[in-house]
């Protein structure tokens, strides 16, 4: 899996709720033929000078401002109640696979409500959604989904760090290239801390997955904000 290998076509990039995020993440973002806000993730998404095709959630904390806009604009609304079993990125996420994404880019600052940021992590581990390419920028961390049997590249500065968990049950089969302590064909359970604070070696790195789902997370990778060409 190359976070390059995917075009705009088939991309869809959504806007989570809770705080604001990096405005210097617009840099980042990537071309996509779906904008999708979660609630109050259509004021993030304006912030950072986007506007989204469509807006899922029950509206409960989005601003004034930004409904007006949205409405001047003649954005969609998806409409949940208050009351459901699901939180609004969840279902943006359902959203996003139901359209026909196949590359999700997931924007949130993080912090905020534990809860909340607990069940955005686990939402983007769905096995029904295995087949597609998930990543998301979460405050200054860049975050990779991996479900076997799958291979991911990454790039970054040199030293920066890299940390893998598993998730969903024990991750078989890892092997590592460009990172300071490798794993060979090895085993992570979700209990261990062993894939926490990793090094890149050099400028790029491979991970690749036998079975089991894996959390890749650069946590550095927006730490420094680009400088104008």
């Amino acid at each position: 899996m190359n976070n390059e290998t995917h075009t705009q076509k088939n991309t869809a990039l959504i806007f989570a709720g809770g705080q604001s995020p990096l405005l210097h993440l617009s840099k980042y973002l990537p071309h996509s033929q779906w904008t999708i806000a979660a609630d109050s993730g259509l004021d993030h998404a304006l912030s950072l000078g986007v506007t989204p095709g469509v807006v899922v959630g029950d509206s409960d904390s989005v601003s004034e401002e930004a409904l007006a806009i949205a409405h001047s604009r003649e954005i969609e609304f998806i409409s949940a109640p208050t009351d459901k079993d699901f939180t609004d990125t969840e279902l943006a996420l359902s959203h996003a696979v139901h359209i026909g994404a196949q590359r999700i880019v997931v924007v949130s600052a993080g912090g905020g409500r534990f809860d909340h940021a607990h069940g955005l992590l686990t939402s983007l581990f769905h096995p029904e959604w295995a087949h597609i390419q998930i990543e998301a920028f979460i405050d200054t961390a860049h975050i990779f989904v991996l479900h076997g049997a799958s291979s991911l590249q990454i790039t970054g500065q040199k030293n920066s760090l890299v940390a893998l968990h598993a998730m969903n049950g024990m991750a078989h089969g890892i092997t590592t290239e460009g990172l300071r302590w490798p794993l060979r064909n090895e085993s992570l359970a979700p209990w261990v801390s062993r894939g926490v604070s990793n090094e890149l070696t050099g400028t790029s790195g491979e991970i690749s997955l036998q079975s089991g789902a894996l959390l890749v997370v650069q946590p550095e990778a927006f730490t420094q904000i680009p400088q104008e060409s």
